[in-house]
């Protein structure tokens, strides 16, 4: 049995299981990934931005509780049990349609630049802008209330790396 503290997601490889019973605070932003199981207990706090990510179960266990004003996600997706080595990009919601959050790998610290395109390849809201960051999850939240519906492209390069993803604004 694995016990999560609360520190930041760094490039290393995900346990097959994890037991969370640590709580998540105001302003905590957090990741949490095991190749197979999570069980929790733990209490996500008004205003802590909280993922579960596990390939075969996450259990929400008498004790878990997700305070108003929290944001927390739980979902089953491949994770996988090797360090991961390339740049990744994904969103969720996905489609949406006010605002998305746009979750980002990075294997090594470097320098990012994270952009959003139409359909034509035209770019139209420059998201970050040659930052420094650390290794690991991170996100970020576009706020596409002004933009029209359609199809989207955010891209993010760093590391001489690049990855996009297509986004639909509903």
């Amino acid at each position: 049995m694995t016990t999560v503290l609360s520190m930041p997601v760094l490039a290393q490889t995900p346990p097959r299981f994890l037991k969370i019973q640590v709580d998540y605070n105001r302003g905590d932003r957090h990741t949490e990934e095991a190749v197979e199981y999570i069980d929790a207990t733990n209490t996500v706090k008004n205003e802590a931005d909280v993922e579960y990510r596990a390939g075969k179960s996450v259990q929400l266990l008498p004790g878990f509780e997700a305070k108003s004003g929290s944001v927390f996600l739980a979902s089953l997706r491949p994770v996988s049990a090797e360090a991961e080595k390339t740049l990744r990009l994904t969103a969720f919601p996905n489609p949406f349609e006010h605002t998305t959050i746009i979750e980002y790998y990075l294997p090594a610290d470097g320098k990012v630049n994270l952009w959003i395109t139409n359909a034509q390849g035209v770019r139209i809201h420059q998201l970050i802008n040659d930052q420094s960051k650390s290794a690991g999850m991170h996100h970020i939240e576009w706020n596409a209330t002004t933009t029209a519906q359609g199809i989207y492209l955010p891209v993010i390069e760093s590391n001489q790396q690049r990855a996009t993803t297509k986004l639909i604004k509903k």
